[in-house]
């Protein structure tokens, strides 16, 4: 492995420096499916800067794909952030189709299919729990991810949490599931609950389970929130809440769909064609996977700025209410609202399409088929969930480096930290 060449960003400052006191800080993971790549590349980029200030995250918190990612962190908490990172974007390299999903083609995949097809003619006793079968994903997680490890680095204190959101059917509440830490109130406002329970597999099952593609995930630990559970992006995509909630003095946040919006002008211009239904499946999921984690970033900008202009909270002491603190971040998405879209848009006409991409992979060369990936961006992002290509994936961890580099090049606020907004 090639020496990392010494960052060229900004130097320690004051604000970099670890306190006495042991800051905490969260690493906070979003959902968005075979996109996950682009985590492991920003943390990959990411981790000699922190590392070179004494810093590493102590609090994971992901949803969906972040939750599975997270695991993965959280597991290895107990390494030097550099190589735990490189472990994951090896591990994502390798990751393949049938890693996480069964053939297609395969007999229980047509079975689902037929399932499917007879509940919407009303067929008696007709059942489909969902379109895929993620069988193979808990295998695969189980290889990957030690959930001892997780136990025994909250035990030695190596973590202060680890957590995972998911989404209860029951009460369409974001649910999450939190190994270590304090013990948390239910937040009435944000229709969040909190379990403390040791992590298992179950937990990030359930918080990768996309509505509709996958099926439901039983959840029995702890007793008090048995049921069945569903994706935590529906409600809750980027969890930053549930991170300063569980104690986090500082967060870096990695969102993996971009919450910029296009100028007007562009907008306006690439509005000629008429949207058909795929276009409108791919803005529903930037409406609700981008959106919240944009508001949320720009909520605690605003909050931190607040704080700074009004400096002591001794009025909020007097109250009697609990005091809120300025919290740094780092915040890294994607710059373009299509950059991964056009990505995989470009990788499966290059390598999927025709005879030769059914030979080289019919699982992603048939979803490509069904989505028509090669007709738009758009199209290709809806296909970016799914799309477990090695080409793929390697753009996408290259994309994560560069955003993460972008980062560090940037003048912030507090070295390599931002406090209020950012800047335009």
């Amino acid at each position: 492995m090639s020496p990392r060449r010494p960052r060229h960003g900004p130097g320690p400052s004051a604000a970099d420096k670890p306190t006495r006191k042991r800051e905490r800080i969260a690493l906070v993971l979003a959902g968005g499916g075979a996109r996950g790549a682009y985590e492991a590349g920003v943390l990959d980029g990411l981790a000699p800067a922190l590392a070179a200030r004494g810093q590493s995250p102590d609090i994971i918190v992901g949803t969906s794909i972040g939750a599975l990612n997270g695991s993965f962190f959280a597991a290895r908490a107990d390494e030097r952030l550099e190589l735990a990172a490189a472990a994951a974007v090896e591990m994502w390299r390798e990751l393949r189709w049938s890693d996480a999903l069964r053939p297609l083609t395969s007999p229980a995949e047509l079975a689902r299919l037929l399932a499917g097809a007879g509940m919407l003619a009303h067929l008696p006793g007709a059942d489909l729990s969902g379109l895929l079968d993620p069988a193979p994903l808990r295998a695969t997680l189980e290889q990957r991810v030690s959930f001892e490890r997780i136990t025994r680095n909250v035990q030695d204190r190596t973590l202060t949490a680890a957590a995972v959101v998911a989404t209860a059917y029951a009460t369409t509440r974001s649910v999450v599931f939190h190994q270590g830490g304090p013990r948390i109130k239910l937040d009435a406002t944000r229709a969040i609950d909190y379990f403390s329970t040791e992590l298992k597999p179950e937990h990030v099952l359930a918080s990768a389970a996309i509505p509709g593609a996958f099926p439901a995930v039983e959840v029995d630990e702890p007793r008090a929130a048995t049921g069945w559970y569903g994706d935590g992006g529906v409600r809750l995509n980027a969890p930053l809440k549930p991170a300063v909630t569980l104690g986090a003095d500082r967060v870096i946040v990695i969102g993996l769909n971009s919450s910029t919006t296009p100028a007007a002008e562009t907008t306006h211009a690439a509005s000629s064609r008429r949207p058909d239904a795929i276009d409108g499946v791919a803005q529903l999921l930037q409406v609700v996977l981008a959106d919240q984690l944009a508001e949320d970033v720009a909520t605690l900008a605003t909050v931190n700025e607040t704080l700074a202009s009004t400096g002591s909270s001794a009025a909020t002491k007097r109250a009697g209410r609990k005091q809120r603190r300025r919290i740094p971040y780092i915040f890294i998405a994607p710059c373009d609202r299509l950059e991964i879209g056009r990505l995989a848009h470009k990788v499966y006409k290059d390598r999927y399409t025709g005879i030769g991409g059914i030979a080289r992979d019919s699982n992603l060369a048939g979803l490509g088929w069904l989505v028509n990936a090669g007709h738009s961006a758009v199209h290709g992002e809806l296909l970016s969930y799914l799309f477990l290509a090695r080409e793929f994936t390697h753009e996408l961890i290259a994309l994560g480096r560069r955003d993460a580099e972008r980062w560090l090049d940037a003048r912030h606020d507090a070295g390599l930290w931002q406090v209020g907004r950012l800047r335009t």
